[in-house]
């Protein structure tokens, strides 16, 4: 066998091996754990229902009828 060949076969059982390792310690999730965790952050920004927002004494409302002053 030439060298160069026993060289080749070594890289080659190097790669193998390590695409062995990686894929069987990688971190094992169920197919849908993504769509499970955008719903959790949609439910998260998701308003409360029911809820009443009440204004301070010394907030204007909204509807005040108070302009900006370039219109």
């Amino acid at each position: 066998m030439t060298p160069l060949a026993f060289l080749g076969l070594a890289a080659a059982i190097t790669l193998v091996g390590s695409l062995f390792l990686l894929i069987g310690s990688r971190k094992r999730t169920p197919w849908d754990s993504s769509i499970n965790a955008f719903q959790k952050r949609l439910d998260a920004l998701a308003p409360e229902e029911n809820r009443v927002v009440e204004l301070l004494d010394d907030e204007p409302s909204p509807g005040s009828g108070r302009h900006s002053a370039g219109t």
